[in-house]
């Protein structure tokens, strides 16, 4: 004969909140602040950097890749020992992007729909050669709903590119820090 076990009552009480202790803000982050000599060089060399890619547009009276380019160097900046900070993403995203989006233009495809088409094939090559780099999807976006001219935009976009590289390398020299980390 089987005896069930004999019935317990349980009463689930909420945890206590020390009193000491204030509800959890979304304003406070665990991350720590970025040092001030940081941001003031972020801050100057993206300024400084994104100034000479449009006084280049400006010269050669094309458009300038702002956007991109601004997303580009807020990264290369803020945290130039990220991965995706090192010149091999900085320029295999770009130029890869700029690649697909040309030759899906190519084909005949432009607008919003073959911009979302190129920005996912982009996205999958830069991570297949990794090459990744987030704001090169906005320069696939940005060839695909403009439709220039290739032998203008690339040449202006590598330039642009190794400019903010170089920006960066320099102010890295000026701190005594090391930027790229790695070149390949």
């Amino acid at each position: 004969m089987a005896t069930s076990p004999p019935e317990t009552t349980v009463t689930a009480q909420a945890p206590a909140r020390p009193a000491d202790r204030a509800p959890a803000r979304w304003w406070r982050t665990t991350e720590p602040r970025p040092a001030r000599r940081t941001v003031v060089s972020a801050a100057v060399t993206t300024s400084l950097g994104l100034a000479v890619v449009v006084a280049l547009g400006t010269l050669l009276h094309q458009t300038v890749l702002i956007p991109p380019l601004a997303a580009t160097t807020a990264i290369v900046t803020a945290t130039p020992g990220s991965p995706l900070a090192q010149p091999r993403h900085v320029f295999g995203g770009h130029l890869l992007s700029c690649l697909v989006s040309f030759v899906v233009l190519a084909f005949g495809w432009h607008g919003p729909w073959a911009a979302a088409v190129a920005c996912g094939i982009a996205c999958g090559l830069v991570l297949v050669l990794k090459a990744a780099h987030p704001p090169a999807m906005a320069t696939a976006v940005m060839i695909m709903l403009t439709n220039p001219p290739a032998h203008l935009f690339v040449p202006l976009l590598a330039a642009g590119l190794a400019l903010l590289v170089m920006a960066q390398m320099a102010s890295s020299r000026l701190q005594r820090e090391v930027y790229p980390t790695t070149w390949w």
